[in-house]
């Protein structure tokens, strides 16, 4: 299914069937009288369908819940897109997926992991803004049901057995620590996290820069999720020629370019600009690898100029050197503040920026100025831009 009628089944299709389900739930609620004691929970579920690079940003707090002397099992519900995020962590015991590409598709695999899932000891849904999956949930009649509202969620107040206030305005990772908080599993500090992860995939010490034959990557790309986060080619032109080491103009530079199957050509593309533009680089087009091999190849290269995608949080759970730009979405909301290497983050805080989930659409339309400034701050811009929307 497009992204757009996935959007418009959770809003509508969820707010149906939570109108539907809230009152019976809380009669039911009152009647049993369940147990909702955390500490006798030793089998979690996490549940997230969309956003891979969300995964990463709450490594540390899973990993706290995996290394918990009470948590025995964990699992993740998720879509076929994000799988490789989940596996790539290497702290589930088991990935449920559930296909997206139908509505019925989604419905049998949805009943199936229901059945799976039925009367488990918890649910941890790590979507935020989505109604469906409070109803997933719910449906499974998971013996605890931990969630996120918002000061526009409250309709999730009912159906869920915890609710964390998310604020929109602070860093996600803090609301992703609560959950391990929560079930009193401490917490893991980003170093430590580092490297575990690193170990989980077998790396050794990252190697260190050779001035020789130096290697640059680039991952332009991300989700068709708030797709208006991308640079335009010839801007990235412009952020590879600053980032080029110095010295001698002649020593070849590789750039190493990242994305999936589907971004090949505009990648090839981008190639070939960069090569036009500065004869001694060196495009290496890695669109379509498997993440665990891309993100392996983001450990041998000397920095990484990125947007805001999962292979960002990948880098910095890496330690790698990371140039980052910003716009629809902030970094102080989605970076954690204990960067491991060198990190230079790009970002004109513009009026309406950011609109990612506080918009359902981008008030600019797409032509997403904040990008442009944050390549460019001195360049001639509105700053309080004055987005109409006309009916």
């Amino acid at each position: 299914m497009r992204l757009k009628i996935k959007l418009l089944l959770d809003f509508y299709g969820g707010g149906l069937v939570h109108a539907l389900l809230k009152l019976p739930t809380i009669l039911l609620g009152k009647i049993l009288r369940r147990d909702h004691d955390l500490s006798r929970c030793s089998d979690v579920t996490v549940l997230k369908m969309l956003g891979g690079g969300s995964l990463a940003i709450a490594y540390p707090a899973l990993l706290a819940l995996r290394n918990s002397d009470r948590i025995r099992r964990m699992r993740l519900l998720t879509s076929p897109a994000v799988r490789p995020f989940g596996e790539i962590l290497g702290i589930f015991d088991e990935i449920i997926v559930v296909r997206d590409s139908s509505i019925l598709a989604m419905a049998a695999d949805c009943l199936g992991a229901i059945r799976k899932l039925f009367r488990c000891d918890a649910i941890v849904d790590l979507e935020i803004h989505s109604r469906l999956t409070t109803v997933f949930s719910l449906l499974t009649c998971a013996v605890n049901r931990i969630g996120f509202y918002t000061g526009m969620s409250f309709w999730r107040r009912g159906l869920s057995t915890h609710l964390l206030f998310c604020n929109l305005s602070n860093g996600i990772y803090d609301s992703y620590d609560q959950v391990a908080a929560l079930f009193a599993a401490g917490s893991s500090d980003f170093r430590s996290c580092s490297a575990q992860f690193r170990a989980t995939l077998g790396l050794g010490p990252s190697p260190s820069p050779d001035p020789l034959h130096p290697r640059i990557g680039v991952t332009p790309c991300c989700s068709e999720l708030s797709g208006e986060r991308m640079l335009h080619p010839e801007e990235w032109v412009d952020v590879v020629g600053r980032s080029l080491p110095p010295g001698d103009s002649s020593q070849p530079v590789e750039v190493h370019l990242f994305g999936a199957p589907s971004d090949k050509a505009e990648l090839e593309k981008l190639g070939a600009l960069l090569a036009a533009a500065q004869p001694r680089l060196v495009p290496v087009n890695h669109a379509g690898k498997k993440l665990r091999e891309s993100v392996i190849l983001l450990d041998r290269l000397d920095r990484i100029l990125c947007i805001d995608s999962a292979l960002l949080h990948f880098a910095r759970l890496l330690g790698k050197p990371t140039v980052s730009f910003w716009g629809p979405t902030d970094p102080r909301v989605l970076l954690r503040p204990e960067p491991l290497a060198a990190e230079s983050v790009h970002y004109a805080k513009l009026s309406c920026s950011p609109c990612v989930h506080l918009a359902a659409r981008p008030p600019c339309g797409g032509r997403n100025v904040c990008m442009r400034l944050a390549v460019n701050p001195q360049q001639h811009a509105e700053r309080n831009p004055a987005w109409l929307l006309m009916p």
